[in-house]
């Protein structure tokens, strides 16, 4: 009886993820069918970032990332995580609307001869199979979701600060992540990191006044 009270106390929870995760999943897919013209950046920057295959499995630990952090955020300090929720659901959706407007693609090297050990060659062939081509760029969502938690986890007040500071490093760790596999520009991060700051910022401003309204 406990656990069954339990799971329905936390549904807002799971409904909220799904939301949040499961609506940019959505949109991430259904764009690519009203895409063309894309775009490519060429900066100097990007071409001295080395290619380093096994980063793909740091890459890949996104999702479970992030269940993880907005879990302990729930649990710990449900405005911070509420107004995270918002926040992220706003921003991909403006990263969508940029996607459509002006759909970036990542040129990846070849993999085909990758010299590398047979878990990460295995990891980094379905990753890249999985989003060919590699649109949708800039903004990185990635970095949008990673750059939220970070912000999240800053604002979480029950959170002691050990946890605090380690689940925001491994979130820039996943950062680093993206072009180490060559899945993002530099500026995509940039971008990114100017969404999630005007985001945060319009939504500590008009939370609790939605708030007031609601009572």
């Amino acid at each position: 009886m406990k656990k069954r009270f339990k799971e329905l106390k936390e549904k807002d929870y799971w409904l909220s993820i799904l939301l949040l995760l499961g609506g940019q999943s959505f949109l991430y897919v259904l764009i690519k069918h009203f895409q063309f013209g894309f775009h490519t950046f060429d900066f100097a920057i990007d071409d001295m970032i080395p290619f380093v295959p096994p980063f793909v499995l740091i890459y890949n630990l996104f999702y479970p990332f992030l269940f993880v952090v907005f879990y302990l955020l729930y649990k710990k300090d449900k405005k911070a995580y509420d107004k995270a929720v918002i926040a992220g659901t706003l921003g991909y959706i403006i990263c969508n609307i940029i996607f459509v407007i002006y759909p970036v693609e990542m040129i990846r090297p070849n993999i085909t001869n990758l010299q590398a050990d047979p878990l990460t060659k295995l990891v980094l062939t379905i990753t890249y199979n999985s989003d060919n081509p590699a649109i949708n760029c800039f903004p990185s969502i990635h970095c949008l979701f990673c750059f939220q938690t970070v912000y999240a986890l800053i604002r979480c007040k029950d959170m002691k600060k050990l946890p605090k500071v380690l689940l925001s490093l491994f979130a820039l760790v996943i950062v680093i992540s993206i072009f180490f596999v060559k899945q993002h520009y530099v500026v995509d991060m940039i971008a990114a990191f100017i969404i999630v700051i005007l985001c945060n910022l319009f939504i500590e401003l008009i939370y609790d006044k939605i708030k007031k309204t609601k009572k």
